[in-house]
């Protein structure tokens, strides 16, 4: 990821030096030569936009990073919401980016007045009070996780770096861009709760509005401050702190705080999910209400600590955390036995140290494959550990739903995929849910989900695989063909006009208008289940294979549109060499050949698989080739008839002339032998 990052930044140190502006939506201009640094995030640029219709309205846009996933679905929510707390996105799309010279995801929003509260974590700023704490931040930023969790969204960039000044006086406070990065993928962990900050950035998920409260609950403590408490720390230590004393006590430490801050603090900063407040328990606080302040429980800690790689661990969590980063040191301890007695005697829990030797010993005991069955057997060991923990499996973790964006951001920079693949047919999430102690639908809905991708990986033709998984996962990710060339393809609509734009540009005129993206794109997007007409694309008839591709091209012309697309019809009529030769008729193959160019120049897709797939057109087809097999047949057989008489009448007459020869001889010889008697006597 940091190779990729760096390539990004000198790609986008020539922005500069070109001068060519984006258009968005044929309504806003990017200026490409005017970058605004200041209201740039960590993974997009940004540049001063304009608005065609408004002169004097100030935008600005951020430029999207093509290789990861942006948060599409959540463009959707947020265009034109005007809310407290929020800045307002104007416009979003795929745009033409001269400096790149590729479709980039961009994303205009209103441009603050004032500047960003905090650079940097380590700057320090003007800390606000607790008299206008809750008006100037906690009540616009409460009132907009609300608007979010109303429109089914998360924020999941609540930091005090993405916070802005809507005007010059320093009063109103709003949250700047969530969508141009995987969720929480530009998150510091120090603003992430421990089980997201224990995930890989790419895969921390959406998560739920309580990851956002938490997030909230950080920023006030920087806002009062004025500062960053825990600078000093590095993420590695900050994540062993909070897992050892509790964000509470790591983030505000010995700091005085007024009483009511501390009980919103301890609410907020709550490392139990399920105890964390929520947005009721918001609103009364800001309506004056004043609850108990909850105490904040910590792990129990063991009589004796757990020795691993060189260290000691005295709670089960730390430990599985420790685990988790160093895989293969871990295994050996676990399967000789030492954790379970460790939990027996330190920690005196007597019920998960049966539940380790359970594993441990089916792991001993099972057939198959060693290696893997070791590695399931510490996946299952730190899900008993740390149930509440992210989906760990040979140093990749992540949440469920982090799954997608994870993949999408491997496939992008064409980096290894074996352990992705890996963790979905060995069913590592399914462990995962079986480790929670609450049933969740959003979590059942995700176990079938992985239970899908397991099917799509184990058909290795074009619709399926690991691209199937890839679309299935990641709803808003454009189709990655390298065909459509730099078109930025989100929806099914936009398929057809955009293969339509690429036939002009091919290179390979043997090349079908199809590929394995392409065809699992496809699979995924289509409301209705096109996998049999899929199967029917890897047959390895030539025509049938062409005619299913066809068929799925028609429908989608059919339904979606566009009414010609002369580019893709010209690019498919090239192909349909084998389906016109698979008429019998000589005739019927002239018709076809006839008829083609015409359709192709309406650029009629449904007609030409109309032509082809003419289902009277086939069977006449094939009866008159049967009656035409079977008149050959009969003809054949007559000749053959005609030849075994002609022999056998030629044999006959043979046989009859040796028959007639012999007794004509016979008579001949009675006669001079009478004739010689006769003159004898005589």
């Amino acid at each position: 990821m940091a190779e990729a990052a760096e390539a990004n930044g000198a790609e986008l140190e020539s922005v500069a030096a070109s001068g060519q502006p984006g258009v968005l939506r044929d309504r806003y201009t990017i200026r490409s030569n005017q970058p605004i640094p200041e209201l740039s995030t960590p993974n997009a640029e940004a540049f001063v936009a304009e608005d065609k219709r408004d002169a004097n309205r100030q935008l600005y846009a951020l430029i999207c990073r093509p290789e990861l996933p942006p948060r599409v679905n959540v463009m959707r929510a947020l265009k034109g919401l005007q809310a407290p707390g929020l800045v307002q996105l104007v416009e979003w799309g795929a745009m033409t980016w001269p400096p790149l010279g590729r479709q980039c995801m961009t994303v205009v929003y209103e441009r603050p007045v004032g500047k960003r509260l905090m650079t940097n974590l380590r700057q320090e700023f003007r800390r606000i009070d607790e008299y206008e704490i809750g008006r100037k931040v906690i009540e616009p930023l409460v009132s907009a996780i609300k608007e979010l969790t109303n429109r089914g969204i998360t924020h999941r960039a609540i930091r005090a770096t993405n916070l802005f000044y809507m005007d010059d006086a320093g009063e109103r406070l709003a949250l700047g861009d969530c969508v141009s990065t995987p969720p929480a993928f530009d998150q510091p962990l120090l603003f992430e709760s421990v089980e997201a900050g224990m995930a890989n950035p790419v895969a921390r998920g959406s998560g739920t509005y309580s990851d956002d409260l938490y997030a909230l609950g950080v920023t006030i403590v920087f806002l009062f401050l004025g500062r960053n408490p825990v600078a000093h720390m590095d993420e590695e230590t900050l994540l062993k702190m909070k897992i050892q004393h509790g964000s509470y006590a790591t983030l505000v430490g010995e700091e005085r705080l007024p009483m009511a801050l501390i009980e919103l603090l301890r609410g907020l900063l709550c490392d139990a999910p399920e105890q964390r407040w929520d947005i009721e328990a918001l609103d009364l606080w800001l309506s004056g209400r004043r609850l108990s302040p909850l105490q904040q429980r910590v792990e129990k800690r063991a009589a004796r600590g757990f020795p691993f790689n060189s260290k000691e661990y005295f709670n089960c969590r730390e430990l599985a955390q420790a685990m988790a980063r160093n895989w293969e040191a871990a295994i050996p301890p676990v399967l000789e036995g030492k954790l379970e007695l460790w939990l027996r005697r330190a920690v005196e829990d007597k019920d998960r140290a049966q539940v380790v030797s359970d594993v441990v010993r089916m792991a001993l005991t099972g057939s198959g494959d060693k290696r893997s069955s070791s590695d399931l057997m510490l996946c299952k060991v730190l899900n008993i550990l740390d149930p509440t923990a992210p989906i760990r499996y040979k140093g990749f973790n992540a949440m469920p739903d982090g799954f997608g964006s994870a993949l999408a951001a491997v496939m992008a920079q064409k980096g290894d995929t074996r352990l992705l693949v890996e963790i979905i047919l060995r069913e590592v999430p399914r462990l995962w849910f079986e480790a929670r102690h609450s049933y969740l639908p959003d979590n059942s809905l995700m176990e079938g989900n992985f239970r899908e991708l397991k099917n799509y990986l184990s058909q290795t033709g074009m619709g399926f695989g690991l691209e199937r998984c890839l679309y299935e996962l990641n709803d808003a990710l454009p189709c990655q063909s390298s065909l459509l060339g730099e078109d930025y393809v989100v929806v099914l609509k936009e398929l057809l006009p955009a293969l339509n734009a690429a036939a002009a540009k091919r290179e390979d005129s043997k090349q079908p208008p199809v590929d394995r993206h392409i065809a699992a794109f496809m699979g995924a997007r289509a409301r209705s289940d096109i996998d049999r007409n899929l199967t029917a694309l890897n047959d390895p008839d030539p025509s049938k294979s062409l005619l299913a591709l066809l068929n799925m091209y028609a429908v989608f012309q059919y339904r979606l549109g566009p009414e010609s697309v002369p580019g893709l019809a010209a690019w498919c009529g090239a192909m349909v060499g084998p389906v016109v030769g698979a008429f019998h008729s000589r005739d019927r193959r002239k018709e076809l050949e006839k008829d083609l160019p015409k359709m192709i120049r309406r650029g009629s897709i449904v007609e030409i698989y109309n032509l082809l797939e003419n289902q009277e057109a086939r069977e006449k087809d094939h009866n008159e080739f049967a009656w035409a097999q079977a008149q050959y047949q009969a003809a054949e057989e007559e000749v053959k008839r005609v030849q075994t008489d002609d022999e056998e009448r030629a044999e006959e007459g043979d046989r009859t002339g040796r028959q007639t020869a012999s007794v004509i001889g016979i008579l001949i010889a009675m006669i001079t032998t009478t004739i010689v008697v006769i003159m004898r006597v005589w």
